[in-house]
């Protein structure tokens, strides 16, 4: 039977990230994905610019889904509105499956104080029902409050956000630390184990982050153990970087063309 998965992420509209990420991810992974759309983000002279989908239209999204569709897993990517986390909350607390919460937390366009909100908001009300949270180095830096430099910092970091009531996190290191290894660590709160793998000299990494996120999630609806979910997305990563997508500006999108016994 096939699996069905929710994403829950704005737009992005040059599709490397966002809910068309999650899309592709879940369609390589042979499940079948839905979408909420909290938002919609696009790049205009360098700049980001997100518009927020109204709440009430999200919750009409959310009615749907809860009366048409038995879900396996859900993911969460960029939900932007504090009104709709609310939302969000109340449906989550309804499902009974795996969730696969992204908390980007590092856009610009927005001001402190809303940030500052949004992170506090964040961490009370949705992360105690997260299986799993998998914040960036950034991410995990404005989370737990504290600078990340080395994987020592990295697990106090984690063991940090893990307080906050998941039941899971992995910080995803990328290249942002000294070396040749771009390290991920994961905390459960009882095994702390550092995934490691070379680093790649391309610049096609946007949307590395939520195609990880939603690799995740697909591998849980396969009925993965979580750790296992966790190394098998990091290696199918790895492949969607290496085989990236160059744009204009010279960046460029990761991109999951390939099927998986290419991994």
């Amino acid at each position: 039977m096939t699996k069905n998965i929710l994403t829950i992420a704005g737009s992005d509209t040059l599709a490397g990230g966002g809910l068309q990420a999650d899309l592709k991810t879940f369609e390589d992974f042979d499940t079948f994905g839905l979408t909420v759309i909290t938002c919609i983000a696009v790049l205009l002279e360098n700049e980001f610019n997100i518009y927020d989908v109204e709440p009430d239209l999200v919750a009409k999204q959310l009615n749907t889904l809860k009366n048409n569709v038995v879900l396996d897993t859900i993911k969460i990517g960029l939900i932007h509105n504090l009104e709709t986390m609310t939302l969000i909350k109340k449906f989550l607390q309804e499902s009974q499956v795996p969730i696969v919460l992204d908390p980007v937390l590092a856009f610009k366009e927005t001001d402190e104080i809303h940030n500052n909100q949004y992170r506090e908001k964040l961490i009370n009300e949705l992360f105690p029902l997260a299986t799993i949270v998998t914040p960036n180095l950034k991410e995990a830096e404005l989370l737990s409050q504290q600078s990340i430099s080395n994987l020592a910092e990295m697990q106090q970091a984690a063991q940090k956000i893990y307080s906050f009531g998941p039941q899971s996190v992995i910080i995803k290191g990328g290249e942002r630390l000294a070396g040749e290894l771009a390290c991920d660590l994961f905390f459960d709160g009882t095994q702390c184990q550092v995934l490691q793998k070379t680093k790649i000299n391309k610049k096609t990494v946007n949307g590395a982050g939520c195609t990880f996120a939603s690799a995740i999630a697909a591998n849980l609806a396969l009925d993965q153990s979580l750790l296992d979910a966790v190394l098998n997305s990091k290696d199918f990563v790895y492949q969607a970087i290496k085989r990236g997508v160059t744009l204009k500006n010279g960046a460029g999108n990761v991109w999951r063309g390939l099927s998986l016994e290419d991994i």
